[in-house]
């Protein structure tokens, strides 16, 4: 009897199309993914590790659960958050960075949370947050909203402590007072404290969506967009509010949590408790037809979080730099990470991540930073490392690792054994890391195959002074050939799944091709 040929199998576009766990397994190609942590996809879509969260600040006393941007008049950038009773200023000129708390003027409220959305308007900085007054920063002092000279309060508002707010179309607008949860203010034209008399006012939602309460505020071309917990109210006409009506009602779809609202190209993408939406696909179907989400093909499993989850202590951004937007979610130990890079019309590509110590906040900086809260410090998006600060200010280093696993893959032949050989893994860079094969067979979660190997690097290195270094002081990054690792694979079954877990040491890798050699088995 004839030597059956052992059989390259390509799994062309291996995880290419990013978390699936919707879909049955056994019915989805590679290209999709039922495991994906930590993994981010580079610029010709090949998938490799996150970069480390890196903590840049000496310890504080209490989270950090909010930071913001603040562009001032000169165009230059300071960053301030919330930790515990206090506001922190991110101080760059000490090493390590420290957060140094801020000081009110006037007669300050006591703050006893630091869930704080940050607003710039009008060349000052705005806070708000949940049973608190507004606090405002003009460059030089912070206030409460009442503290400051033009402050008009509300007609018929004892306190005014508004969760969310938006400064757009020349006004601040406000929402979510705990004496009117679903009414609309808005200030007069470029005063944000002045919310009676004037150009100010205020809209109560009652006869648009009933009881439905304001969680928070969007703004696309010249309307505004009024999220509650189960409907979503647009109205055109922003710029003058007095006059402005009521384009769409959106039922059935609201915002789970105020700080799940960003901006990605000209689009609103929103976290509803359905998952990820796109607010121009919605305003396509008119409220009025059946639409899919953007996380479709996580939809059970981020739902399942979200019925569960304080969405407070959910937050969204864009990380521009890298077309991703990341939904942290803190009390699960894991982000959601949506890959916008593969354009508007086709679905994002689905990731997940996990932290040591999780980020309860983020934001994005136009100079392409992404700082982060953590429990007790501030963290940059950097390298490939995690780092923690010890007491003396030292970089204490800590590795992580990516992973990936496939669906069930019968490769087209669902009636005969498949022996597995060999599997042959280009991958670029990691250098000195572990990475692990896992393979398992027809279904069985209990007997699996694994086998550990090293990475090397073929990377060309440039060192200061060295004689290939160009005028003597080079300091590129090194270049990086694939390598193809070859690895002995004993199993057979009619179904294999594959799991790989890169470990990471400092060293980003990516994995480019898998081949798997395969011989023919008995039909069984």
């Amino acid at each position: 009897m004839p030597v059956k040929p052992v059989t390259p199998v390509i799994l062309k576009g291996i995880g290419s199309r990013g978390l699936n766990t919707q879909t049955q397994s056994s019915t989805i190609g590679p290209e999709f993914l039922t495991e994906a942590n930590n993994v981010v996809y580079d610029l010709e879509g090949r998938m490799g590790p996150r970069k480390g969260i890196k903590q840049i600040t000496s310890a504080v006393a209490s989270p950090v659960k909010s930071i913001g941007e603040f562009v001032k008049s000169d165009r230059t950038r300071e960053y301030y958050g919330g930790s515990g009773a206090t506001i922190v200023k991110l101080n760059f000129a000490t090493d390590p960075d420290t957060l140094v708390t801020q000081s009110f003027s006037g007669t300050p409220q006591t703050i006893t949370d630091s869930n704080w959305q940050w607003i710039n308007f009008n060349d000052e900085f705005w806070g708000v947050q949940s049973g608190h007054k507004v606090i405002n920063y003009d460059g030089t002092n912070w206030y409460d909203i009442d503290d400051l000279g033009a402050y008009v309060a509300p007609s018929g508002v004892t306190t005014f402590d508004p969760n969310c707010a938006l400064g757009e179309f020349g006004r601040i607008f406000y929402g979510g007072i705990t004496e009117a949860k679903g009414t609309l203010f808005y200030s007069d034209n470029l005063i944000g404290e002045k919310l009676n008399t004037g150009a100010a006012g205020q809209l109560d939602l009652k006869t648009v969506w009933g009881n439905d309460e304001i969680v928070g505020l969007g703004s696309i071309e010249n309307k505004i967009v009024i999220f509650g917990k189960q409907n979503i109210a647009i109205y055109s006409g922003a710029t003058n509010p007095a006059t402005m009506v009521l384009d769409e009602l959106i039922r059935d779809v609201g915002l789970a949590g105020r700080d799940n609202i960003v901006y990605v190209d000209s689009d609103v993408i929103f976290l509803s408790y359905e998952g990820l939406q796109s607010l121009s696909r919605i305003q396509q179907s008119d409220g009025k037809s059946p639409l899919e989400g953007l996380s479709l093909t996580v939809r059970n499993d981020l739902t399942r979080l979200l019925s569960s989850a304080n969405v407070d202590n959910i937050k969204s951004v864009y990380y521009q730099k890298e077309g991703i937007v990341i939904t942290f979610m803190p009390d699960d130990n894991k982000a959601y990470v949506f890959d916008f890079t593969v354009g508007k019309k086709a679905l994002p590509r689905i990731t997940t991540w996990t932290f040591k110590d999780n980020p309860l906040c983020a934001v994005s900086t136009l100079s392409g930073e992404l700082y982060m809260g953590l429990s007790d410090s501030v963290a940059k998006y950097d390298e490939y490392y995690d780092v923690a600060l010890d007491s003396g200010g030292n970089d204490v280093d800590s590795d992580y690792n990516w992973l990936f696993q496939t669906p069930w893959l019968d490769f087209g032949d669902p009636v005969f054994t498949k022996i597995l050989k060999q599997g042959l893994f280009t991958i670029t860079g990691g250098e000195g890391a572990a990475a692990t094969v896992e393979i398992s067979k027809d279904y069985e979660e209990d007997s699996k195959f694994s086998k550990t190997f090293n990475l090397t690097s073929d990377a060309v290195k440039f060192l200061y002074g060295a004689a290939n270094s160009l005028y003597g002081s080079a300091k590129y990054a090194p270049a990086a050939s694939p390598r193809e690792y070859r690895v002995s694979l004993a199993r057979a079954g009619k179904t294999i799944r594959l799991k790989m877990t890169f470990d990471v040491t400092g060293h980003y890798s990516s994995l480019i091709n898998t081949t798997l050699l395969t011989k023919q088995g008995k039909v069984r």
